[in-house]
Order: structure tokens, then C-alpha cells, then sequence
């Protein structure tokens, strides 16, 4: 897997971008026509997101037009929004807006606890610097059939600095007649880096379960740190690819040596391995590529049919190189793909002979930020026999799965459909937070990312 993450990084970026469901049609020049003046997404209550306690902590688009969102490591770009406290390392965080004019986008910080819920701080508390800076770099698109605003800024700028580790929310938003409108929510972390830990992933100690299951065992060292009660004032997460809804929380040491906490446990820390993403690569329209049944130009708009999917809980597991969910953009026939990659509508279908009334059917990655809304919910085709979606995505290479959410659940099954096999290759982060005693807010003490194939 590390040779075509090398190969695909060096080559452009990658960012992370969703549709709205039921419009098919390109999103033309005035783009007040479509969006009703940047109207907000109605996931819930349309008025939450003009009031600033009903913001998502999570990783969130608010505006129809913002497309192909991504924070990363400026040192590569499949790097975790990671920061280091006190250090040189950056982040790169970039959009684009599909409209004609631009905005003045502000944006700022707040520091969360290790829930993902907001720090009852005062800004000043965990901010050095100004509370809000505004994005002045943006590029307009070229030669491209939708046209687009390219904004991107470096993280954190010499105006605004985190001042204490943990989990951050970072929110841009811009002023439309004396009205903030919050536009996108990201996490990204602060980690202080003061303890030692080592983890590794097998198969799961379970005979029973161990044909499809992966175990995260891992040891940390607190070295001259001192831990205060770690059962009661650590929090330790381990998150899956770039999952957050089957994230394991909470986890407690199994037990206490000296300086060494150890996190070897036969249960609690496992994840069904799942299977390989499936992929399409869209890198150039001059042709169909593997995945790809069919590329037509319709009223000046690509449109990328893909080829029928199955479902694969019984196959037999096949090895495949894939990039565990992200995505990069690329156009191979320009020169600057964050300007000049074109916006097309990829069309999914996956065959299923009945509608599933348990649940819903999501198509899950990178490309939709991770998360289960209305924009990649799939639709039930009973004509073809199968669930159908369609998503507004910028030229670029992507994967993805077929996630099954059950109705009054938050958390998505993908085995159900995608099967799961415990040679499969998965990335996992541990991130290992402290609350100090009298305090109100989690400090992230060590992250680190490793690999279930390469540790």
C-alpha cells in the first residue's frame, strides 16, 4: 500500500468533497439561481446553522456550493490534521466555492474535549494571538465548464496560534449584509507528544472471531510524565481509517507497571477488518479507466457512469492496493489541478435484488467526508434492482464502500454488505488524552498511526 500512496502524493493533492442529492444538472454560472443565495444544507432545522451554539462539532460542509474540503499535513498530503504544540509543523486546508464572486472568509478555532464537545474556555484562554483571521489566498478556476473559487491557507498564520494540545474545531464563515453565515467545520489536533507508545494490529485473539476481525494492542510508556489516576483521567481513542463513528473510546489501562501502561486486550479493542475499498479514477475524461462503464457529455456536463457494483460479504478475499478511503484530486490534462480539475456527476449503482427496510444504504469515504447524509444516501431503483446516488466530485482518484446504517443508529456497518477478511489493510490513529485534576479541558499527551500491515 505504501508504494501507491508515495506514487499518488507525488503527483497533486488530495481533498474530500460531497454533493446534494436529486440535481443531476451542472451547477451553471449564477449559481444564486440553484442555491437560493448560498442556502444553507437542511440536515436538520435549516435556522440551526445561522446560531452559533447549534454548530457541528464535527466535519461539516453548511453551504451547497463548497465542494472538495481537505486539511492535511503540509508535509504530505495524507498526512492527519495533526499540529505539533510549540512546533513548525503546518496543515493545509483548502476549498473550493462554486460561484462566480467571492467571499471574505473568516475563520477561527475552539478548542473541544476529548468528546469532540466545546471547552467552556475563553478563547483567550487557549489562543495566542487574534481570535479570527480572514482567507486572503483564492484562485479562480480556468478553462473548466463549472466555474469555482479555489480558496486555501496555512495553519496555523502568524495571527492565530493554539496555545494547549487537544481536539480543535476549526470554523470558517463569512459576513452576507451583517449576517454570519458558517460556511465549514473541521477537526484537526494539537498533540504535545510528551509520552512513549508502541502498538501493533493482528488478527483478532478470539479463534472464533479471528477470520475477520483486527486487534489494536498497544503499551504507553509515561517515561518522567506523571499520570494522576490514569483509570479515571486518561482517555484513549482509536479510530479506524478516517472514521469516527465506530471509533473504540474510553479504553482503561488492563494494567499498571511501573511506567508502563499496558492496552493488550483480548476484547475491546477490536474492529471488524472489512474488506478492500473499491475505486475509480477520474484523472482524465478522454477515457473509460478501470470501474469506469461510461463517460458522456450531457448539455455540457461529464457525467461518469459506473460500473454496476455487488454486494461481496461471501466472496473470497482478493488483495488490492487502494488508499483505505481517501481520495486525491488530479487532472492529468492540465497543469494545475486545484484550478483547473473539472466538477462531473459520478453516477453509483449497486445491485440488491430488494430494498433493505432496516436501514439505509451510504456510499462512505473520503469522499463524503465520512459522514451518512442525505447527499450520499442511496435511493432504492426498483426498476434496475438495485440502490443508485449520484455525487458532484472534481477530477481525481477516489475510494469508497457501501455502508449500511440501521435505522435509530449512529453506527454504520459496512461488512454487511462490503464483507469483512482480516488480511484487509486498515489504518489506525490512538490518540491517548489527559484531564488533569481541577481542570476542564483534555490534553492530547501522544497520537500515533499505524498501519495493520506495516507494523
Amino acid at each position: 500500500m505504501k508504494k501507491i500512496l508515495f506514487a499518488i502524493a507525488l503527483i497533486s493533492i488530495f481533498v474530500s468533497c460531497k454533493t446534494t442529492k436529486d440535481n443531476t444538472e451542472v451547477i451553471n454560472n449564477d449559481v444564486e439561481n440553484n442555491f437560493s443565495q448560498d442556502e444553507q444544507i437542511n440536515d436538520d432545522d435549516p435556522e440551526d446553522y445561522f446560531v452559533e451554539d447549534r454548530i457541528k462539532y464535527e466535519d461539516r460542509v453548511y453551504l451547497e456550493t463548497i465542494k472538495s474540503v481537505v486539511i492535511h499535513g503540509s508535509d504530505w498530503v495524507y498526512s492527519p490534521p495533526v499540529l505539533d504544540l510549540n512546533g513548525e509543523k503546518t496543515l493545509e486546508f483548502y476549498f473550493d466555492d462554486l460561484s462566480e464572486n467571492t467571499k471574505d472568509f473568516r475563520y477561527t478555532f475552539i478548542l473541544c474535549d476529548a468528546d469532540w464537545k466545546p471547552v467552556d474556555l475563553l478563547q483567550m484562554e487557549y489562543l495566542d494571538g487574534f481570535f479570527e483571521d480572514e482567507i486572503t489566498e483564492y484562485y479562480f478556476s480556468r478553462n473548466t465548464r463549472q466555474p469555482y473559487i479555489h480558496y486555501r491557507v496555512q495553519l496555523p498564520g502568524e495571527n492565530m496560534k493554539p496555545t494547549k494540545s487537544g481536539n480543535y474545531i476549526l470554523k470558517v464563515w463569512y459576513d452576507d449584509n451583517g449576517e454570519e453565515k458558517l460556511a465549514i467545520t473541521r477537526r484537526f489536533y494539537v498533540n504535545e507528544g510528551v509520552l512513549g507508545i508502541s502498538a501493533n494490529v493482528k488478527p483478532d485473539t478470539d479463534i472464533e472471531t479471528r477470520n475477520y476481525r483486527q486487534e489494536v494492542d498497544f503499551e504507553i510508556n509515561t517515561g518522567t510524565f506523571q499520570i494522576i489516576n490514569p483509570y479515571q483521567n486518561l482517555h484513549v481513542v482509536i479510530q479506524q481509517n478516517g472514521r469516527y463513528d465506530n471509533a473504540i473510546t474510553n479504553l482503561k489501562p488492563r494494567l499498571v507497571k511501573g511506567t508502563t501502561l499496558d492496552y493488550n486486550y483480548e476484547s475491546g479493542n477490536i474492529f471488524d477488518a472489512t474488506n478492500e475499498f473499491r475505486f475509480f479514477d477520474i484523472k482524465s475524461l478522454s477515457y473509460n479507466s478501470e470501474n469506469i462503464a461510461n463517460i458522456e457529455k450531457r448539455d455540457d456536463t461529464y457525467h461518469v457512469i459506473l460500473t454496476s457494483d455487488q454486494r461481496r460479504p461471501y466472496q473470497r478475499y482478493m488483495s488490492s492496493d487502494d488508499i483505505n478511503g481517501r481520495l486525491l484530486i488530479k487532472n492529468d490534462d492540465g497543469y494545475d489541478s486545484n484550478i483547473e480539475g473539472e466538477y462531473v456527476w459520478v453516477h453509483f449503482f449497486l445491485e440488491y435484488p430488494n430494498p433493505l427496510n432496516e436501514g439505509s444504504v451510504y456510499i462512505m469515504g473520503a469522499l463524503t467526508d465520512w459522514n451518512y447524509t442525505e447527499a450520499n444516501k442511496m435511493d432504492y431503483d426498483f426498476e434496475r434492482k438495485g440502490y443508485a446516488d449520484s455525487l458532484l466530485l472534481k477530477q481525481g482518484y477516489y475510494n469508497y464502500l457501501y455502508a449500511f446504517l440501521p435505522n435509530n443508529s449512529s453506527v454504520a456497518d459496512d461488512a454487511f454488505i462490503e464483507g469483512r477478511h482480516y488480511e484487509a489493510d486498515n489504518d489506525y490513529s490512538i490518540y491517548v488524552y489527559y484531564r488533569e485534576p481541577g481542570e476542564i479541558f483534555d490534553r492530547l499527551l501522544v497520537f500515533i498511526s499505524l498501519n495493520s500491515r506495516n507494523n
